[in-house]
């Protein structure tokens, strides 16, 4: 595979996860409808996971792209990729802790509380991933 295709693939997982944790947090918040919800929710989790096989394949095979631009817009992507990467390594462990609570211990209150957290993490870090492509391999400087 190519680094455009890795690199597009990835992209595209992450952004899934985001529409699907969008979908997952209608589900139960409009219709309440508990299994449709969670099966977005693992949706999101697929994608997400997904994302981080393509994302070190990527990285393994073809390292990283340094970032082309310059002055303010240099700015602007290390003010957004900081908080994407510290974001991304807790939101993985939020995240098992959201499914082991609701799948397996079944403590729905302790789930809820920990996903008004994690939800607009999450979405930050899917929707922050798209802004850093577009920066990395579409913007041109």
């Amino acid at each position: 595979m190519s680094l455009e295709t890795l690199t597009v693939i990835s992209t595209s997982c992450i952004v899934a996860s985001g529409v699907s944790l969008l979908v997952g947090w209608y589900l139960i918040r409009w219709r309440r409808d508990q299994l449709a919800h969670r099966n977005a929710m693992l949706t999101a989790t697929a994608f997400a996971a997904l994302f981080l096989v393509f994302y070190v394949t990527r990285a393994m095979i073809f390292g990283s792209k340094p970032f082309a631009g310059t002055g303010d817009w240099r700015l602007v992507y290390i003010a957004i990729l900081v908080p994407h990467v510290i974001l991304a390594i807790a939101v993985g462990p939020m995240a098992i802790r959201l499914i082991q609570l609701a799948l397996w211990r079944r403590d729905f209150p302790a789930h809820r509380r920990l996903a008004k957290v994690t939800l607009p993490i999450w979405l930050f870090v899917a929707a922050s991933g798209w802004v850093i492509y577009y920066l990395l391999y579409v913007k041109t400087f």
